[in-house]
């Protein structure tokens, strides 16, 4: 009698990385609807400028960034599933609509965490972080009117999120390197967002969301990116050439290649939304540059 186990074929196992890396996909598309990568995504390029300005980041300072992001993104999805007068086309407002109330239960617990949170940041940063939250405060009561250029403000509150802790405690004068650096990761989120609405001008439409894509039309729009990556293009390629921060730059050029392939290929982003989980990605990419530095 053989105790000999056959070993599993190249099928099966080939079966079973395919259901594992469904499961993955599915997890992380989950934490993309609920804008969980989002606020990862902020705290990771947070410690990424306080690693290039050699600023000391507290915990406690990500830990609140991160929660806030989260907090600004949930507040303004459930607002736009709020307006709906018809079940939404996009998953992410069809879940912020369906579950609205435990998600504005989840996001007053977000609230009071990070009430609780500030009150162990250091000064210069709660200083900075009032005056950010009032700017977030009016941008919410009043998105309606500025609608066409959300995306403009959206990239704006990202990256001032994502520098407020950095600025707040660099105290010697910015040199043209990091500000061409910061100019060129502000050009990223802008990209990011514009390039989002592109590929959901249909559900906008559907769902009477307007945006910079519903509001220039859809080939005008793809103009305009051309136009932000030419200069995005410019700016990587000039301070590939001339600043010290090279690594940190070809970090900025692998998160733009990204955009570029989702704008040359949207048949096959678009579909399960691949194009929003790869955009939001990208910022993420500093991840491994921080753990070897770290």
């Amino acid at each position: 009698m053989s105790f000999f186990v056959k070993p599993p074929d190249r099928a099966f196992m080939l079966r079973v990385k395919k259901f594992r890396m469904k499961n993955v996909l599915r997890v992380y598309q989950f934490l993309n609807l609920i804008s969980i990568d989002v606020a990862c995504g902020a705290m990771v390029c947070a410690a990424f400028f306080a690693h290039i300005f050699q600023i000391e980041l507290r915990p406690q300072g990500l830990v609140t960034l991160g929660i806030t992001v989260w907090i600004i993104y949930s507040v303004d999805h459930l607002l736009d599933a709020r307006q709906l007068k018809k079940e939404a086309t996009t998953k992410r407002h069809l879940l912020h609509q369906r579950n609205f109330r435990a998600l504005s239960m989840l996001v007053l617990a977000g609230v009071m965490i990070d009430l609780c949170m500030i009150l162990f940041i250091r000064k210069q940063v709660f200083v900075w972080g009032i005056g950010l939250a009032l700017i977030v405060f009016l941008y919410l009561l009043f998105q309606r009117l500025i609608t066409p250029f959300k995306e403009v403000m959206g990239a704006l509150l990202y990256t001032g999120g994502v520098w407020l802790p950095v600025l707040a405690l660099h105290i010697t004068p910015l040199s043209a390197s990091l500000i061409f650096l910061m100019i060129a990761f502000a050009l990223t989120a802008l990209i990011n967002l514009v390039l989002f609405s592109w590929f959901d001008l249909e559900h906008d439409r559907n769902d009477t969301q307007v945006s910079l894509v519903t509001f220039f039309g859809q080939q005008n729009s793809k103009r305009v990116l051309s136009v932000l990556f030419l200069l995005q293009g410019l700016l990587l390629a000039g301070l590939l050439a001339s600043t010290p921060y090279k690594t940190e730059t070809l970090i900025l050029v692998s998160m733009n290649v990204v955009l570029v392939i989702l704008l040359v290929a949207p048949d096959w982003f678009r579909k399960q939304d691949i194009y929003r989980l790869a955009g939001d990605f990208i910022f993420l990419f500093p991840l491994p540059y921080l753990i070897l530095n770290g």
